[in-house]
């Protein structure tokens, strides 16, 4: 899809989902703003290989739980390339594992300042910086609409955003700008299944539950973006795209 001319940022994108976001969309045409909070080396090499296939590409680091730190990150991409078209709140928090009765509010305040704060001010930027006929996605959990044991704090946290990207929708729509959310489940190789073998007694009862026969990938959430960034998904907005491969769980 043609992403030519635009300009798109993708809060934590140094690594896992929002690394796949900010190739793709580089790959198809759009300047890229990588965004991350600690690891410089990593969204430096981000950059270079969004540079490599024929994008333009800066590094910005900024803490998204942090509102001064979101303005400044909009403010810089906005200088650095003149507009922007596409906005993805990505960067969040797993904490998982965690019974009700074992929430602490140590964990409640990390979470809720990574997962709920951070998202609903980078869609507040959004709204206020991104040009007429944008696009902002909004990458959720499946946790929010399959809930689980221990995924009551995280589940909590995301569900937030979800609400804010419907309202959003709304008041947004008559600048023809969409916003929706993405919703994947688990992902190979990326979150808590980082490293983690098909033999792992929680990883293979999920797959399972996946009628697909696997767990989704970095590339297979990189292929919804890029369709809800691009013309084609112009009459889709205010929708929460569940991509879960039909998982029960």
């Amino acid at each position: 899809m043609d992403l030519q001319g635009k300009t798109a940022l993708v809060t934590g994108s140094s690594r896992g989902i929002g690394r796949a976001i900010a190739l793709r969309f580089a790959a198809a045409g759009a300047n890229v703003v990588v965004n991350y909070a600690k690891d410089k080396v990593a969204a430096d090499e981000v950059v270079a290989a969004a540079i490599e296939s024929g994008g333009r590409a800066i590094a910005v680091r900024a803490d998204v739980s942090d509102v001064g730190e979101i303005d400044r990150l909009f403010r810089t991409a906005v200088e650095q390339f003149g507009r922007l078209d596409i906005v993805v709140a990505n960067a969040g928090l797993e904490k998982v594992d965690v019974p009700v009765v074992a929430i602490t509010e140590e964990d409640f305040d990390l979470l809720f300042r990574v997962n709920t704060k951070g998202p609903v001010f980078v869609l507040r930027a959004a709204a206020r910086h991104i040009a007429d006929g944008g696009r902002i996605i909004n990458i959720a959990s499946s946790s929010t609409v399959r809930p689980q044991p221990g995924l009551g704090l995280y589940g909590t946290s995301k569900t937030a955003p979800k609400y804010l990207v419907r309202v959003l929708a709304l008041e947004l729509g008559p600048r023809g700008i969409t916003v929706n959310s993405l919703v994947p489940g688990p992902i190979e190789g990326a979150g808590i299944f980082t490293g983690v073998a098909d033999d792992d007694p929680y990883k293979k009862a999920l797959l399972e539950s996946v009628p697909i026969g696997r767990l989704a990938t970095v590339t297979d959430v990189a292929d919804v973006a890029e369709f809800l960034a691009s013309d084609r998904s112009v009459f889709i907005t205010g929708e929460e795209i569940l991509m879960n491969g039909g998982s029960s769980n």
